[in-house]
């Protein structure tokens, strides 16, 4: 009984069916450099990157290049992957919460549908007593 309320109800749409099942080439490179580039591993990489880059900065003994290196290389290149990694994170999240979301709608909705099937079973059944009183 408890699997059936789970089985798939005509009336609730699965948000995964509301996605395009054909990708094209951009969406497929979008998603791929997203995934790669939104990681740890690429935060890491960049931000040995860009520490490297720091030594020249401060050899200057100017406050310029300091700041340059700074806005452009450092927040540029190193807190793009970590934004990127904490909306990965976050859209993880929301699929889970969205997932768990419809398999509670399909249950209910499964459940409505059992209980107006014995809604209507007891008013059949009314029904018949009321006529042979």
């Amino acid at each position: 009984m408890e699997k059936d309320r789970l089985k798939a109800h005509p009336h609730v749409v699965n948000p995964k069916d509301l996605l395009s099942k054909e990708k094209s080439f951009n969406d497929r490179l979008a998603v791929w450099i997203g995934t790669h580039v939104g990681s740890m591993y690429s935060f890491y990489l960049f931000n040995v990157i860009a520490f490297l880059s720091l030594k020249s900065a401060l050899d200057t003994h100017n406050l310029v290049p300091i700041i340059n290196w700074v806005s452009s290389n450092w927040l540029q290149l190193v807190l793009l992957p970590a934004i990127m990694v904490a909306q990965n994170v976050a859209q993880s999240a929301t699929d889970a919460k969205s997932e768990a979301d419809h398999m509670t709608l399909t249950y209910l909705a499964n459940l409505q549908d059992e209980q107006m099937v014995e809604l209507k079973n007891q008013t059949k059944i009314l029904s018949f007593l009321e006529k042979n009183k």
